[in-house]
């Protein structure tokens, strides 16, 4: 009984996962995203800013807020950490219950194969939702402009408070 309850508080736990942002492409459209990625920039006072990474220059970043919908202007100086994410991650979580059942074919074997098939389809889940992800532990700041709206820098005619 308690084997069945942890079963099904972990499978809610895998198909409730956080969501991604709309504006972040599948995997296969990310050649042709119009927007800049998705960033978390842990600042050094110890904030959260979360948003669309719309421009990297040589001391700054400029970020659309989610909340508020503004562009908001951070100094890398004030940067302490950061995570990307470029794409929309792969779910994998139809796994773990579609192939739970699968080593039943094993017989009595089925007792040493279903706990290496729910590790197995665990870190498989696991790691297609941190795909498409990038830290500052892998990334420097001059690689992160690959990943924003205006990579080259903000163009002359183009109104920051007017982005949306």
């Amino acid at each position: 009984m308690k084997t069945n309850f942890a079963l099904i508080i972990l499978l809610l736990i895998i198909f409730t996962s956080c969501s991604t942002p709309g504006y972040l492409p599948t995997s296969s459209g990310i050649d042709v995203n119009e927007y800049g990625s998705y960033i978390k920039i842990i600042q050094k006072s110890a904030s959260k800013i979360k948003g669309e990474l719309i421009a990297i220059d040589n001391n700054r970043i400029v970020v659309l807020v989610e909340e508020t919908k503004k562009c908001m202007v951070i100094s890398l100086n004030d940067v302490s950490h950061f995570k990307l994410r470029y794409a929309k991650p792969k779910h994998y979580g139809w796994t773990i219950p579609a192939f739970i059942v699968y080593p039943l074919i094993h017989g009595y074997y089925s007792i040493a194969s279903i706990p290496i098939h729910l590790i197995v389809t665990i870190s498989v889940t696991v790691s297609g939702e941190s795909a498409f992800m990038y830290s500052d532990k892998n990334m420097t700041f001059e690689k992160l402009k690959m990943f924003a709206r205006f990579p080259q820098g903000i163009p002359p005619n183009v109104d920051v408070a007017s982005l949306k």
